[in-house]
């Protein structure tokens, strides 16, 4: 039988990681996590994160509502090559599941677009978007968090992207490839909003540098399109060991 660790990730995600002594008790949500989700029992290992590289190896020295944890060992992990996703607005909701899914497949910073057809809402889902990153990293084990960047005006979200192979998804261009370049190139995608980028908005991308491409035999929604793109990425990318 599998120790009561094992049953959900024993990875937490906790920011402050770096400032932490080497014996601290565990209060808030991650606390909760430890004790209610994964169930933590004394003597144990977990692994955190501070979901910006760090990541530290804990003893359950203490388990039960309010848990003492103590630093066995910690070490930081480079960062990933640069996935960066420039994506309209879904549907609805449906944001909620393109932000968790990129984040699980390894991109490293999702820009909001807003558009001429669609706008991200105003407010009010930032925090439910963090939530949904740091559940994402727990899952996947990853030592970074996905950045998310706040809704801009096309023109502003390709502001600082560095030099590498660009996409932009079209379900009228030809079938997406796997590039000719080295597995750690800085990536770039473009995934319209649910009516789709205006041609003008088309236009400014191709002229940045971005190449239409297909993902899948007939048009797919818009985060189904940016969760394909992500995927393609990450089957392509050399496999990185979990933190």
């Amino acid at each position: 039988m599998c120790p009561a660790a094992d049953a959900a990730p024993s990875f937490l995600f906790l920011p402050e990681l770096g400032t932490l002594p080497s014996r601290f008790p565990l209060a808030g949500e991650a606390g909760r996590y430890l004790t209610r989700v994964v169930r933590a029992r004394e003597g144990e290992r977990v692994h955190a994160s501070d979901g910006a590289g760090l990541v530290a190896l804990l003893r359950v020295e203490r388990a039960g509502p309010e848990p003492l944890l103590v630093v066995e060992s910690s070490r930081v992990c480079p960062p990933a090559p640069p996935a960066r996703l420039l994506c309209g607005a879904p549907e609805g909701e449906r944001g909620d599941w393109l932000v968790e899914k990129l984040a699980e497949l390894g991109i490293t910073e999702l820009r909001l677009v807003d558009c001429a057809r669609a706008r991200w809402p105003e407010r009010g889902r930032e925090a439910r978007w963090e939530r949904l990153a740091e559940a994402a990293l727990r899952q996947s084990r990853s030592a970074w968090k996905m950045a998310i960047r706040p809704p801009v005006p096309l023109e502003r979200a390709l502001e600082g992207l560095a030099a590498g192979p660009r996409w932009l998804a079209d379900a009228a261009a030809a079938p997406l490839a796997t590039p000719d370049t080295a597995a750690d190139a800085p990536l770039a995608g473009a995934v319209g909003p649910s009516p789709g980028f205006s041609d003008d908005e088309r236009g400014v991308l191709v002229a940045a540098g971005f190449s239409p491409v297909r993902l899948a035999p007939a048009r797919l929604r818009a985060e189904t399109a940016a969760v394909a793109l992500a995927a393609h990425w990450a089957a392509w990318r050399e496999p990185r060991p979990p933190a």
